[in-house]
């Protein structure tokens, strides 16, 4: 499973949750029901496209999120800490010359491979691999199905995110506030989901 990984999600953590879901909603999206992280402290609601997903997440229990290693609350609180809101996950496992650059996490039942930038350079995307050969993603029956494919990933920020080699759609760096943009192709008219995150589809 060591080598070359491919581009499984990307998440953000919203401010609004309430307000994301409604306008993408009203859009004609359709994101799964989703679900609470038992002891990180989110909750998420998802949408995909063929062989990836895009994760909107959020704080469900802030004492829990504190006390959790990954410290997503101050990803969360991006004004105030600094902390890009961007999740990069990647699926397999880093190869022998870039592991030494992750640490394991194994919360979740699986092992996931933090890259140490979540502690060392938080104005960074957060970028981890999650060691499985297919990472159980949203329900068929409930998750998105509109026609397209995540083409693009347009990621803001004053740091770009420190990629493994991998293969999927290229993330680009966009100097400036963190923010992210999805593109799906075809892509069309850009949807204003959350502060600094955009989807153009």
């Amino acid at each position: 499973m060591s080598g070359v990984l491919v581009l499984d999600h990307v998440f953000f953590l919203v401010a609004d949750p309430a307000g994301a879901v409604k306008r993408l909603e009203d859009d004609g999206w359709v994101l799964d029901p989703g679900q609470v992280h038992a002891g990180q402290g989110t909750r998420n609601r998802r949408l995909r496209w063929p062989e990836r997903f895009f994760e909107l997440l959020w704080v469900h229990d802030p004492a829990e999120v504190r006390a959790n290693a990954l410290r997503l609350d101050r990803r969360a609180d991006s004004a105030a800490t600094g902390a890009s809101p961007v999740g990069l996950a990647f699926r397999g496992r880093p190869s022998d010359a870039e592991l030494g650059a992750y640490w394991p996490y194994d919360r979740l039942g699986f092992r996931i491979w933090i890259h140490r930038d979540n502690e060392d350079r938080p104005e960074r995307p957060m970028v981890f691999a999650l060691e499985l050969d297919r990472v159980p993603g949203p329900d068929a029956a409930s998750a998105q199905r509109r026609p397209g494919t995540l083409r693009e990933l347009r990621v803001g920020g004053p740091a770009e995110p420190a990629l493994p080699a991998y293969e999927g759609p290229p993330v680009t760096h966009v100097p400036g506030p963190h923010a992210l943009e999805l593109v799906i192709d075809p892509a069309g008219a850009t949807l204003e989901v959350d502060e600094g995150l955009t989807l153009r589809a």
